[in-house]
C-alpha cells in the first residue's frame, strides 16, 4: 500500500541535485538531452492550423474514441449490475468488476510492444476486435465465472485500444499542438463515459443485460469500420524487427528510470486522486444520508464541469506548459478532496465536488500528453506501455488503499490521506520534472 512514509521515502531517494526548478513558462528547456530534442524535431509532423488538426483526427481518432468510450462507460455500469442480477453477493460483484482493472494492467506492456511491431492501426483494430468479442461473450454469460472472464477481456480491450490510439496521435500531431489534440480526445472520452452508463442503464431496464452487451459489440463495430477506412498508414517503430519484449522492456525501464521515478510517480499520484474522487465522494454523500438522486446530482454537476474544461486544459498545456496544467490539476483535486469532510449537507458537498471537478478537468489529457512527450520516437510503444502500467496501478491500488484507511480509521481520514498523496504529486511535479513543451522557433 502507498502510505505517507513510503511516498516520502521515494521522494527522499531521488537525486534532486541534477534538477532545477522549471518555471511555468512556454520557453522552458526541453525535458531531455539535446539529442532527444533533435530526434523528436526530425520526426515531428508538419505544422498545421488548429482546424486542420481537428479535421485530420475526426474520423481516425475522435469519433472512434467517442464510440469506444461509450462502450467503456457502459461496461463500468452493467458488469457489477449483471453480476448482482445473477445472484452474486456484493463482494463477488466487486471482485468481478475489479478483473477489468487487472485486464488493463495485464495488457499495457504487451499492447505497447504490439503497437511498435504490428503498427498503431493494426493494434487499434485488435483492441476494438477484443471489445467486440468481449461484448458477445458477456451476452452469453450464464455464470459469474463466465462474466468475470468477459470483464478481464474488456480490460484487455480498453488498454490495447488506448495505448495504440495514443501512439497514433503522437505520430500524427506536432508537439506544440499535442496538448489541444489530446485534451479534446479526453473531453470526448469523458462525454462518452457519461453517455454510456445512461444509455446502457435505460437499455438494461427495457431489454435486459444480454442486449446491452450486444449493443456494446455493435457500437464497437462502428469504431472498427472507422479505423479501417480512415487510418491510411500503419506506422511501426524503427526497430520493429529487433529485440524481443523480454529483452527490450528492461532496457526501457533502465534507460528511462529517471522519468518513471519522477513524472511517472506524479501521474501515479494523480490516478490515485482520480480514483479517490470517484469512490469517496459518493460514500461521503451516503454518510450524510443523502438520497441516491442527490448523490447522482453531485456527481453529475462535477462531471459536467469536468467535461467543459478540456479546451482550457489544451490551451494551458500548449501555451503555458504541461507542468502548469499538471500542478493545477493535482492541487485543485487535492483541495477539493480535502474539503469534502468539512461538508455537512448537499450544497456544501456540491461545492467541494465542483472544486475537484475543475481540477480534474484542467488535467484533461495530461497523462497521455506527458507520456507522448517523454516517449522516445524509436521505442514509443514500449515506453507508453510501461507509462500506462504505472497509471493503471494507481487506479487499481488507489481504491484498495482508501478502503483500508477508511476501515482502519474513519472515512474522513481516507480523504485526508488521499489529498496528501496529491500534494506529494504536486511537489514531485514542481521540483523533479522538467517541462516537456519546447518553445517554437
Amino acid at each position: 500500500m502507498l502510505g505517507p512514509r513510503f511516498l516520502n521515502a521515494i521522494i527522499a531517494s531521488l537525486d534532486l541535485t541534477d534538477y532545477k526548478l522549471a518555471y511555468f513558462r512556454p520557453w522552458t528547456i526541453p525535458f531531455d538531452e539535446a539529442k532527444q530534442a533533435n530526434a523528436t524535431a526530425m520526426i515531428d509532423p508538419p505544422a498545421m492550423t488548429t482546424w486542420e488538426m481537428y479535421r485530420s483526427l475526426l474520423f481516425s481518432v475522435y469519433l472512434p474514441s467517442f464510440l469506444m468510450s461509450i462502450c467503456q462507460g457502459s461496461v463500468l455500469l452493467v458488469i457489477p449490475l449483471f453480476a448482482l442480477d445473477m445472484g452474486a453477493s456484493v463482494g463477488v460483484a466487486a471482485l468481478v468488476f475489479s478483473l477489468r482493472g487487472l485486464g488493463n494492467m495485464t495488457a499495457d506492456i504487451p499492447a505497447g510492444y504490439a503497437a511498435s511491431r504490428l503498427g498503431d492501426k493494426h493494434t487499434m483494430l485488435i483492441g476494438i476486435g477484443v471489445m467486440i468479442a468481449s461484448g458477445l461473450l458477456a451476452s452469453q454469460a450464464e455464470t459469474t465465472f463466465e462474466l468475470a472472464i468477459s470483464a478481464f477481456c474488456f480490460g484487455v480491450a480498453v488498454a490495447t485500444w488506448l495505448l495504440s490510439r495514443l501512439t497514433h496521435i503522437s505520430d500524427a500531431v506536432p508537439l506544440h499542438q499535442r496538448g489541444k489534440a489530446v485534451s479534446t480526445m479526453a473531453g470526448l472520452q469523458r462525454f462518452g463515459n457519461l453517455l454510456g452508463p445512461v444509455a446502457s442503464g435505460l437499455a438494461a431496464d427495457q431489454f435486459g443485460f444480454t442486449w446491452v452487451f450486444i449493443g456494446i459489440s455493435i457500437v464497437a463495430c462502428l469504431a472498427f469500420g472507422l479505423i479501417v477506412f480512415s487510418v491510411k498508414t500503419n506506422k511501426t517503430s524503427q526497430h520493429a524487427e529487433s529485440p524481443s519484449m523480454v529483452t527490450l522492456l528492461p532496457h526501457i525501464v533502465r534507460a528511462h528510470r529517471q522519468v518513471f521515478l519522477t513524472a511517472g510517480l506524479a501521474i501515479l499520484c494523480l490516478t490515485v486522486l482520480r480514483a479517490g474522487r470517484s469512490l469517496l465522494i459518493p460514500l461521503w454523500g451516503e454518510s450524510l444520508d443523502l438520497s441516491a438522486t442527490d448523490i447522482g446530482l453531485i456527481v453529475g454537476v462535477a462531471a459536467a464541469i469536468d467535461m467543459t474544461m478540456f479546451p482550457v486544459a489544451g490551451y494551458l498545456m500548449d501555451n503555458w506548459g504541461r507542468k502548469y496544467a499538471a500542478v493545477s490539476c493535482l492541487a485543485l483535486l487535492s483541495i477539493g478532496l480535502f474539503s469534502v469532510p468539512f461538508s455537512t449537507g448537499l450544497w456544501s458537498l456540491v461545492i467541494a465536488a465542483m472544486i475537484a471537478g475543475v481540477g480534474n478537468g484542467l488535467g484533461s489529457g495530461i497523462n497521455m500528453t506527458l507520456g507522448a512527450d517523454f516517449a522516445p520516437p524509436s521505442e514509443r510503444g514500449e515506453f507508453l506501455g510501461v507509462w500506462r502500467l504505472m497509471s493503471d496501478v494507481g487506479a487499481f491500488a488507489g481504491p484498495l488503499f482508501m478502503g483500508y484507511i477508511a476501515n482502519l480509521f474513519v472515512l474522513a481520514t481516507a480523504f485526508s490521506m488521499t489529498a496528501s498523496i496529491g500534494i506529494v504529486g504536486v511537489l514531485i511535479m514542481l521540483f523533479t520534472v522538467k517541462e516537456t513543451l519546447v518553445k517554437k522557433t
